[in-house]
């Protein structure tokens, strides 16, 4: 773990860590997706591929809370982020929320519009389309089994491009040669979760401008999901920006650099 960049929040109910980086005066909250391994033990490896913020804004990348049981929802995750931001002092700040993430930052905007300036969705999803119930279906199945060299696999032939997975394989098969039951056991209360986003009616209370940026081969939560949020954002005439990166797969937003530079263009725009 990178212990001087982790930091830990505490409120009456919950402790959840995180890791902060950056000196900027502009806060921008970072809510992963579904981890096999908490980002916690790579923050140190977080600069390089956010370079590009570090002077503008501290970024906040949040892991989800200690001690989470099974039956944690999605709900719950987004009350229990922005009591943390609360605890931190932290409001009217920048969200990327990232595949589960983007789920949980979307009932954050929806329960708690006070605490977003403007949010940034990746590969979500608003509704659980039926390849994402089979493909993280079998990822909590394989989690609940203690499988890990099966969800690894997994995890890697569904989340990156084929290209992409060719060339790093090995490198990744490393990042988790070692995985605890404990760790699948928290992978599986987080994955279950999944099953049930549910925000696409209440959309609308969104009061923040959205960017939503999807993938033409996602094979998690597919790109007709972020299609789906888009047109339905705009619908209700929440400001909406959009872009596709076709022929790129569900962790488009670990492959291309060019990712996080038009994320940085859309928080800078007023």
């Amino acid at each position: 773990m990178s212990e001087n960049l982790v930091y830990t929040v505490k409120t009456d109910r919950f402790e959840m860590e995180y890791a902060r980086i950056g000196t900027g005066p502009k806060p921008l909250v970072v809510i992963p997706g579904l981890a096999i391994k908490s980002v916690m033990k790579s923050a140190s490896a977080l600069s390089a591929p956010y370079k590009i913020f570090l002077e503008k804004y501290t970024l906040y990348f949040f892991d989800r809370k200690k001690g989470a049981v099974p039956g944690y929802t999605l709900q719950e995750m987004a009350d229990d982020q922005a009591e943390a931001l609360k605890a931190m002092g932290l409001s009217k700040v920048d969200v990327f929320g990232v595949s589960q993430g983007g789920m949980v930052a979307q009932y954050m905007a929806i329960r708690y519009p006070e605490l977003i300036r403007k949010l940034v969705l990746g590969s979500s999803t608003s509704r659980a389309e039926p390849l994402q119930l089979k493909i993280i279906g079998r990822w909590t199945e394989l989690a609940e089994a203690h499988d890990a060299t099966g969800l690894v696999e997994s995890f890697i032939d569904n989340c990156f491009s084929e290209k992409f997975a060719a060339r790093y394989r090995r490198a990744l098969l490393t990042m988790y040669r070692e995985v605890s039951d404990e760790e699948l056991d928290r992978f599986a209360i987080f994955s279950r979760a999944c099953d049930f986003v549910d925000t696409f009616d209440d959309l609308g209370k969104i009061k923040c401008p959205v960017l939503v940026l999807g993938a033409g081969n996602d094979l998690v939560t597919t790109p007709e999901a972020s299609q789906k949020i888009v047109d339905k954002l705009k619908s209700e005439g929440v400001a909406c920006e959009s872009h596709m990166y076709e022929g790129c797969g569900h962790a488009v937003f670990d492959e291309l650099p060019e990712y996080k530079e038009r994320i940085f263009n859309f928080l800078e725009r007023e």
